[in-house]
């Protein structure tokens, strides 16, 4: 699916972002309150942006949490050739991981919590 980018969201006009040529990664905590946003318009309007790098955080339980799964989760993706985010990582709280684009980072999705 595709969407057009919205140029409030990347520019320095409207009062909010940065020009997505200056983003290398975005971050989304996955709100109750706008959940569908958050999972599905969001990361595609970061895609068509170009912006390379995106990671969703779970905060609450969702559909397709792995038993004994902890909150929260991140999810890390790259976006491929193709323009839309491959997964790279599925961390969850209490085990830590070393994320390596857009830089080394090594993280327990608990400690985000705190």
């Amino acid at each position: 699916m595709k969407s057009a980018a919205h140029p409030a969201l990347f520019t320095g006009g409207a009062c909010r972002g940065l020009p997505a040529a200056q983003v290398v990664l975005a971050v989304e905590v996955v709100s109750t309150s706008t959940t569908m946003q958050d999972r599905m318009v969001k990361p595609l309007m970061y895609a068509e942006a170009g912006i390379p790098n995106y990671w969703g955080i779970e905060i609450n339980s969702f559909k397709g949490r792995l038993p004994g799964e902890g909150l929260p989760v991140l999810f890390a993706y790259i976006r491929g050739d193709d323009g839309e985010y491959q997964l790279t990582h599925r961390v969850a709280a209490g085990t830590a991981a070393t994320l390596h684009s857009p830089f080394e980072f090594t993280v327990d999705p608990a400690t985000l919590m705190r």
